[in-house]
């Protein structure tokens, strides 16, 4: 099997950590009928081959005066690699995406006040190759999942 492709019963074992990240693998072994190791093994593989991580969402409207923005980045092309390689290691950026369409580049981010997020967006525009930086604050947030897309059966 090809180190990034998925199978009936991968979708099946992050659909059941999806509803709880927290859920014992034994729990999920039971819900699918398999055995307890072959859950372990297989979400040991799908983390090492970076498909799936277990991790917790804060939500940014209840931690008081935290702001949440989006930063829509021009980049000038030969600095893409190098602008995304930056800003993905800053602790501020909780969601990276390279982009089709008006921008390069798609930054999600968390400061903890007004002030904080002025200076970060000063510091983006700062960097080598950015031609342009737009800001969206995000005002609340309705929906953060990324939910595994459904497999389309063979047998239909």
């Amino acid at each position: 099997m090809p180190n990034s492709i998925l199978d009936p019963l991968d979708y099946e074992i992050v659909r059941e950590l999806q509803e709880d990240g927290r859920r014992a693998f034994r729990e999920v072994a039971r819900n699918l009928s398999v055995p307890e190791a072959t859950v372990r093994t297989r979400v040991k593989r799908l983390q090492d081959q970076g498909i799936l991580q277990i991790l917790a969402f804060t939500n940014p409207s209840k931690l008081g005066q935290a702001k949440l923005a989006l930063f829509f980045v021009s980049v000038a092309p030969q600095d893409h690699d190098r602008v995304v390689d930056t800003l993905g290691r800053w602790s501020e950026v909780s969601y990276l995406s390279t982009t089709l369409g008006s921008a390069d580049v798609c930054v999600q981010v968390l400061c903890r006040d007004d002030e904080s997020l002025w200076a970060l967006q000063q510091k983006v525009r700062s960097l080598p190759g950015v031609e342009e930086v737009r800001v969206m604050q995000e005002v609340k947030v309705h929906k953060i999942r990324f939910t595994i897309p459904t497999v389309q059966s063979t047998e239909e």
